[in-house]
Parts: C-alpha cells; sequence; structure tokens
C-alpha cells in the first residue's frame, strides 16, 4: 500500500503555476485523497502589533479553475483569514475525497504603509502520507521562485531516481535545456560533462514533470551523481523529486533549486509593496515622516521611486522628486555597459 500510494504522490507532486502579482506566495502542489494524502498550511502575521484582515488561501484544480475542497474551515474554493498580531492558523484539507491534485495560492491585499513588514504573512505546508487512516509519512512542501537559470542535485542508481517539474511563467512559448554535471574525485578534480538533453519547449504556462532517465532527457543513464544545470529563455519554477526505494516502501525527498541568475534576491533590487528606492542609495530606511527629524545628510527629496498599490490588481513603479525610468530590455555585458543616460 505505502508503495502504491507514494508512487500516485510522486506523480501528483509535479505542479507549477504561472506567475503571480507581488504579495502572492504559490504553494506549487496541493493534494488531497481519502486514506492516501492531505495538505496542511501554517500561516503566520509576523508584525508584532498589526492586524492583517485582507487574507485568503485559494485552491484551484490542475486546470487552473477553483478547486473547491474540503478543509476544517469549509468546503470552498476560498477561505478568507483574518489575522492578529503574531497569530498563526492552520488550514488543513481532511482527506475525504478521490484523490485530486492542484495547487493554492496565498494572497495577502492589505495595502501597507512604507513599513510593509508589518503586513508580512509567511506559510509553511506539509503534507501528511496515509495509509489509511495512520500518517505514516510527512514531506515539506516548499514555495517556489522565478528563475532562468539553476542548478538541482541528482542521483541515479539502483532503487534511486531524480524526476523535475517545471511549469512556464511566461505567456508565450519558452525554451529550456538541461545539462548533468558529474561529482568527481579528488575533490579538486574538474567536474565532468554528464550530457546535454535536447531542448524542449514549453507553451504559454504550461507544466511538465517527468524523471530524468525517461526518453528525451538522459535514457541511458542508471548511475550518476552530481548536479543538473537548466537554464530556460524565460522564467519558470522548477522543483525535483528525489524517489528511494527502501525495505519498507517507496520514500521521497523534495528538493528546492539552487538559482544562478539576477533574479537572486543578493544581485537585483528586490521591490516589496510601499518600499522606496533611491538612486544613490541601495536601500533608504524608513526616517520620514511627518513628525520625524531627518538624520544628517538626508533632505526631504530622498526618495526616487516607489512600488504602490494602486488596486487589488494593479500596481505601478512611481517616480518621485523628477525622477525617470527606462526601459533597456535584454541586453548582453558589452551593450548595457554602452548604455548611457
Amino acid at each position: 500500500m505505502r508503495t502504491k500510494l507514494l508512487l500516485i504522490t510522486m506523480a501528483s507532486f509535479f505542479w507549477a503555476v504561472p506567475v503571480w502579482p507581488h504579495g502572492d506566495k504559490i504553494i506549487p502542489q496541493i493534494a488531497d485523497g481519502a486514506g492516501a494524502i492531505r495538505t496542511k498550511f501554517d500561516i503566520t502575521n509576523l508584525s508584532p502589533d498589526q492586524k492583517i484582515t485582507k487574507v485568503k488561501v485559494l485552491f484551484f484544480l490542475d486546470n487552473g479553475s477553483p478547486w473547491s475542497v474540503a478543509t476544517n474551515r469549509g468546503t470552498a474554493s476560498e477561505v478568507p483569514l483574518e489575522l492578529g498580531p503574531f497569530q498563526t492558523i492552520r488550514i488543513e484539507t481532511l482527506g475525504t475525497q478521490n484523490l485530486t491534485i492542484g495547487y493554492a495560492v496565498i494572497r495577502n491585499t492589505d495595502v501597507t504603509s512604507v513599513y510593509p513588514d508589518d503586513f508580512y504573512v509567511a506559510a509553511t505546508v506539509f503534507y501528511e502520507v496515509l495509509n489509511g487512516p495512520n500518517v505514516i509519512d510527512t514531506v515539506s512542501v516548499p514555495i517556489g521562485e522565478p528563475t532562468r537559470s539553476w542548478i538541482l542535485p541528482v542521483e541515479i542508481d539502483v532503487g534511486r531516481n531524480t524526476g523535475f517539474a517545471v511549469v512556464n511563467l511566461t505567456d508565450g512559448p519558452n525554451k529550456v535545456t538541461l545539462q548533468l554535471w558529474e561529482a568527481t574525485e579528488p575533490l579538486s578534480g574538474d567536474p565532468t560533462d554528464g550530457g546535454t538533453a535536447p531542448p524542449f519547449t514549453l507553451n504559454a504556462k504550461e507544466h511538465r514533470a517527468q524523471f530524468l532517465t525517461e526518453a528525451g532527457f538522459f535514457p541511458g543513464r542508471t548511475k550518476f551523481k552530481g548536479m543538473m544545470k537548466g537554464r530556460s529563455e524565460g522564467p519558470v519554477a522548477i522543483l525535483a523529486l528525489l524517489q528511494t526505494s527502501t525495505p519498507t516502501g517507496v520514500q521521497f525527498a523534495t528538493l528546492v533549486p539552487a538559482p544562478l541568475d539576477s533574479l537572486r534576491r543578493n544581485t537585483f533590487t528586490y521591490l516589496r509593496q510601499g518600499f522606496a528606492l533611491n538612486a544613490d542609495l541601495p536601500v533608504v530606511d524608513y526616517f520620514f515622516g511627518e513628525l520625524d527629524t531627518l538624520p544628517p545628510g538626508y533632505d526631504d527629496s530622498t526618495w526616487d521611486v516607489r512600488y504602490e498599490t494602486q488596486s487589488g490588481t494593479a500596481r505601478r513603479l512611481a517616480p518621485r522628486n523628477g525622477a525617470m525610468i527606462a526601459a533597456v530590455g535584454l541586453r548582453n555585458a558589452t551593450d548595457f555597459d554602452a548604455l548611457t543616460l
């Protein structure tokens, strides 16, 4: 039963979703089935003093339509929440229906002040894998982030295989290329090229889930340990899964990619809602208010661009104090260095 159940769950795990507006958290895979699996969420307001009143969890089937799922808070495709300061609320599917797969969005539409961290919602999600009424395993479900270049650990051996799930976060075709690099000894040795799979193209918002040993990727591989480097023409969301056969049944672990591109937060300007940017400083602290006194060296025109909420579905970059925004598009290193303003 355990082996059959986890194989079903493995196949159902691979789902990811289109890119969403700022403030949404995407749970790439939700699964619920009687005697098989249920999903649990812990949603926390991280503010010590602000109440958040406009949070809801939306459930979707794998085709993107609303999923009315039985939870401890009723049967619905949307679960509205209000969270007091530092409050955590648990939502869990009940595992009472036929095995059904989808995804969830945790949407926070509270308009923030200039202190966006006071309106931040955190979420942790995990599966409870069932054998009848009994929990036999728990598996953490990570929240994915967009990337165009990434690495994932890979291991292929007797009783062990690595799979991946990828979703196109763009509204057009998106070509994806996967390359293996084999672990080598000694530790100072050069990496060994494990081969490159034929590129494949994802349609707009398409999702694909396969094992690396399947046809079209690396079907001749029976033993491998190392990493997979992937790249795509546009942003994707990707997760992987290590499946291992054990004497008690098949077990699996989710694998989170390490991004290699400019979408990493340490190499690009991360725009939090309500966050102000300054052309001369990496970050502008929130000193300024009607009754505040600015520190030495600051003036009352220090904000150049502000990321603003216009409505529940529209946001904008708003120049301030004579600042301007120029869209330069995709450039190679030479062309970017040659830009003049």
